[in-house]
């Protein structure tokens, strides 16, 4: 009997999530499934099933993403991609995902994007690393704010958590507009995450909230007892809307008692945090490593909705199908042409270009890209640059 591709009901809920579970090497509890329900949209997932059992699942959330310039577009957030590991080298991924992709064209959906487990699936469905993440870890003892820096007395505060659930969400709105590649929050995934902040988590602490007028952290707490406490602060989310309120926040945060360390995995690769420490060598990166991936869906739409660096026509073509990208310095444009091309390339490189963090030198030394000469590389890179670096801190 044929592997068949549906869309799934109510009814595959259960099962749905037990197969993508396994293959992620966890077993959900009554609790869990609960919590995770009002987060999806079944009409959005697609199922492969094999003699009247779920054999692999792929999903999306409906997400709105922002591009370089503060313009923000409809994209599909991939998610819960597995196949069962009794029906790999059978081409169901292969069908899921134009599955998938055909769903978010149905949708109007001019880019899908998503975070890898593993990083060597998504190039050949047409995705491109656009981000990067980075994991810091802060020498508590050795992490000094510059004195020219000018801290706001009062300024931040400890909130409850219900505090904290009807502050967070418009500061994040405003925020992630001001960052290429952060994404909308719908009311369910705030529900969502501010469960998990009540809970304890890796043998940490239930969250705690700090809030600032224009801004929030948001850490957990590893107790390391000992004659010299020193505890770990696992930074889970800090969101600011101004430059003022990070230096606020970053104050509180480096004041917070009995800490040794902080660890994160969530600051932009641009945090200026490095640069305001009297001791530059306590903030240091630990790990760097593919954040989003991004797919353009629609190239036009994509590439004419954001900004570009300098005033400039580049033509690219992408897989076989040539693209005229303008920008008069105001607005930007983007169709499908006959001329020679500036440069060659496949779509998920292309992916990597859209939010700016990702220049058109370093695809072309990693062989993803070819330019007609070096000149029209050059004027790529610049034509391409986007500040602030690209960044997505909402995982999903």
């Amino acid at each position: 009997m044929a592997i068949e591709i549906r869309t799934p009901t109510e009814d595959h809920w259960l099962e749905l999530v037990a197969v993508d579970a396994r293959a992620f090497g966890w077993v959900p509890n009554e609790k869990e499934i609960a919590q995770r329900r009002p987060l999806m949209d079944l009409t959005r997932f697609r199922i492969a099933v094999d003699r009247g059992r779920i054999v692999a699942v792929v999903g999306s959330f409906a997400l709105d993403m922002t591009l370089p310039g503060g313009a923000t577009i409809p994209a599909s957030g991939t998610t819960w991609v597995s196949v069962s590991a009794t029906h790999r080298r059978q081409g169901i991924l292969t069908r899921l995902m134009a599955a998938l992709h055909a769903d978010a064209d149905d949708r109007g959906e001019p880019v899908s994007a998503l975070f890898a487990s593993e990083g060597g699936i998504y190039r050949r469905f047409g995705y491109g690393v656009a981000t990067t993440t980075q994991r810091v870890t802060i020498a508590r003892a050795a992490a000094t704010l510059s004195s020219d820096l000018a801290v706001t007395p009062g300024a931040v505060r400890y909130a409850t958590p219900d505090e904290a659930r009807d502050h967070h969400p418009a500061v994040w709105e405003r925020a992630r507009r001001e960052r290429p590649g952060q994404v909308s929050r719908g009311a369910a995934w705030e529900e969502f995450t501010f469960v998990q902040y009540a809970e304890s988590q890796d043998g940490m602490t239930p969250a705690f909230h700090l809030v600032h007028d224009d801004g929030y952290a948001v850490y957990r707490i590893e107790q390391g007892w000992g004659p010299i406490p020193s505890h770990t602060l696992q930074l889970v989310e800090l969101v600011t809307d101004t430059t003022q309120a990070r230096i606020d926040l970053w104050h509180a945060l480096l004041g917070v008692d009995l800490v040794g360390k902080i660890n994160s995995s969530i600051l932009p690769p641009d945090e200026p945090l490095k640069y305001w420490l009297t001791n530059p060598r306590a903030y240091q990166v630990t790990a760097a490593y593919d954040g989003l991936w991004v797919r353009p869906n629609d190239v036009a739409i994509a590439f004419g909705a954001r900004t570009y660096g300098t005033v400039d026509r580049l033509v690219v073509e992408v897989d076989g199908k040539r693209w005229a990208i303008e920008s008069d310095g105001a607005e930007a444009s983007c169709k499908a042409v006959r001329s020679k091309p500036d440069m060659v390339t496949e779509q998920g490189a292309l992916g990597a270009l859209l939010l700016g963090a990702v220049s058109p030198t370093e695809l072309a030394a990693g062989r993803r890209l070819e330019a007609r000469n070096d000149a029209a590389l050059h004027r790529a890179d610049a034509f391409f640059a986007s500040r602030p670096l690209a960044h997505c801190s909402n995982h999903f």
